[in-house]
C-alpha cells in the first residue's frame, strides 16, 4: 500500500466534501480513472488520476490531472455520485438542487472537458448531505437535513415519493445493486431499510408508494455478565430504555416493556446502534456490497472498554434482524462506508475459515471495504475474520467526508474538510471479477 496526499488547489483551500469515480470511463490516449470532486466553493471539478506509469515517468508533475470544473450551484456542494452504466453525474448541496451533468462534445477552451446540465431536480426544502443512484440509473434517492428522503425520476426530472420516516437529519442514503431495497442512515440513531417498488415507479401513476418501510434500527439485544453490567452504569440502561420506549411510541412500534428478570450471571439488555445528534459530522455514509449482500453502516457504537466505535454489517437475509457483525476498535466515529465496486478471487482465511462469507465457486469471491472514520481509514477483506487488513490514520488535519475506489479496486482516493484529498494505491490480491449490471 502506498499513500500520498495531493497537495493542490482542489477548491480554492476550502473543504472537499464528496468524491467519486466514474466507473464507465475509458481513455484510450493516456489510460488512468477520472472522478469528480464537490467542495465548499460551490463548484464540481473533473479529474483524472494517472496511471502509476505515468506518476513514476514523472514524480515532479501531480498525481492527478485537472479535467473541467462545473459551476452551477449556488451553495456548497455536499455530494458528488456517477450513474451506473453511463457517465451521467449528480451533484447537490446546500442549495438543495439536484444537477444532472453529462460531458458534451464541444470545444474545450482552457479546460480538457466541457459539461453541461442535462437536468436539475428542484423541490429539496433543505439542504441535501448525500445521493445514490438506482442500479438501472434511472432514479436517484436523497438524503436532506429536513429529515426527509426523497426519490426523484432522472429522466423525467420529478420527485416520485417523500420518505418522512425519521426524526432527525437523513445524512446517509445507499441504493441496493439488485434493485430490491434502499437505506438510509440519519442523526436520530436509526438505519431504515425500504422497499423498492419499480413497478409501480414505471406505471407512473401520481401518489404511489414506490418505497414501503421493510425494517427500522434503534437498537439491538446485547448480552452482558455483572461486571460489564455494572461498568456501564444502570443510568445509562435506564436511559436507552426510557429513549426505546418515547421513539417506539411515535413509531408505533411494539416496545418490551416486562420486568427485568432477577439478577444471574447474565442479563438480556439492549444497547443502542448509533451515535446521536451530538455527532459532529455532516455525514453517515452507508454502502451496500457490490453484489448485494452485505450492508455496512457509518456511525455505529458498542458496549467496549477500549472503543466504542464500530461499524454495524447487516446480511441481505437479515435485514430485519440483529447486524451479523461489527467492524469494531476505532478511535473516532465512522463517517463513511465504501467497498470496491469489483471482486476478487476467493482464498481461505489465515484461521482456515472462510472469512465473513461462507460458499463455494462464485459465491466466495471475496470483497474489500474501506471504513472511514474522522481521522483514519481502515481497509477490511471478506476473506479475513474480524481485524482489518490495513489502516490509514494522520492524513488529514481536519476530519475525513467522502472516500472513493476506482473500477479495479487498485486505488482509493480519500478526501478531507481540510481542502485535500489523499491517494491510496493497493497490491490487487487477485485479478477484479466484473460483477453484472443490473437492469
Amino acid at each position: 500500500m502506498r499513500v500520498k496526499t495531493v497537495q493542490i488547489n482542489w477548491h480554492d483551500k476550502l473543504p472537499i466534501f464528496s468524491i467519486d469515480f466514474d466507473h464507465n470511463y475509458t481513455n484510450t490516449t493516456n489510460g488512468g480513472w477520472r472522478f469528480a470532486t464537490s467542495g465548499g466553493d460551490n463548484n464540481v471539478r473533473i479529474w483524472r488520476l494517472r496511471t502509476p506509469s505515468e506518476r513514476e515517468a514523472d514524480a515532479q508533475q501531480p498525481a492527478v490531472e485537472f479535467l473541467a470544473s462545473l459551476n452551477r450551484h449556488t451553495a456548497p456542494v455536499n455530494v458528488v455520485r456517477f450513474a451506473p452504466g453511463s457517465s451521467r453525474l449528480a451533484s447537490a448541496g446546500d442549495d438543495g438542487v439536484i444537477i444532472i451533468w453529462r460531458q458534451v462534445d464541444e470545444t474545450p477552451g482552457d479546460e480538457l472537458e466541457v459539461w453541461r446540465p442535462a437536468a436539475m431536480l428542484r423541490g429539496s426544502l433543505a439542504d441535501i448531505c448525500d445521493l445514490a443512484w438506482s442500479p438501472c440509473g434511472r432514479y436517484i434517492a436523497s438524503a436532506s437535513v429536513d429529515n426527509t428522503a426523497r426519490i426523484w425520476d432522472a429522466r423525467e426530472a420529478r420527485c416520485l415519493q417523500v420518505l418522512a420516516d425519521h426524526s432527525h437529519y437523513v445524512q446517509g442514503v445507499a441504493w441496493d445493486p439488485l434493485g430490491e431495497f434502499l437505506v438510509t442512515q440519519s442523526s436520530d440513531r436509526s438505519l431504515r431499510t425500504y422497499r423498492w417498488h419499480r413497478d409501480v415507479a414505471e406505471a407512473g401513476k401520481p401518489g404511489s408508494a414506490v418505497a414501503t418501510v421493510l425494517s427500522t434500527h434503534y437498537s439491538m439485544p446485547r448480552i452482558d455478565d455483572d461486571s460489564a453490567g455494572e461498568a456501564s452504569g444502570k443510568e445509562d440502561d435506564e436511559e436507552e430504555h426510557k429513549q426505546q420506549e418515547q421513539e417506539a411510541e411515535e413509531q408505533k412500534m411494539e416496545v418490551d416493556t416486562a420486568e427485568q428478570a432477577k439478577p444471574t450471571t447474565t442479563t438480556r439488555k439492549t444497547q443502542r446502534l448509533f451515535h446521536d445528534d451530538n455527532l459532529t459530522s455532516f455525514f453517515r455514509r452507508p454502502a451496500i456490497s457490490p453484489d448485494g449482500r452485505l450492508v455496512a453502516t457509518a456511525a455505529g457504537v458498542q458496549r467496549d472498554r477500549t472503543s466504542r466505535n464500530t461499524c454495524f454489517v447487516w446480511a441481505r437475509d437479515k435485514l430485519q434482524g440483529a447486524p451479523v457483525l461489527s467492524l469494531g476498535g476505532h478511535a473516532k466515529p465512522v463517517v463513511v462506508t465504501r467497498w470496491t465496486p469489483c471482486r476478487f478471487g476467493a482464498r481461505k482465511a489465515d484461521d482456515g475459515s472462510s472469512g465473513w462469507i461462507a460458499g463455494d465457486g462464485d459465491e466466495a469471491a471475496r470483497m474489500v471495504l474501506a471504513v472511514a472514520t474522522q481521522n483514519s481509514v481502515a481497509i477490511y477483506d471478506t476473506s479475513v475474520s474480524g481485524r482489518a487488513v490495513g489502516l490509514m490514520s494522520g492524513l488529514h488535519y481536519a476530519a475525513i467526508t467522502d472516500v472513493a475506489w476506482c473500477r479495479d479496486g487498485s486505488h482509493l482516493v480519500i478526501a478531507s474538510i481540510d481542502g485535500f484529498a489523499t491517494v491510496a494505491a493497493f497490491d490487487q490480491p487477485t485479478e477484479p471479477l466484473e460483477i453484472a449490471a443490473a437492469t
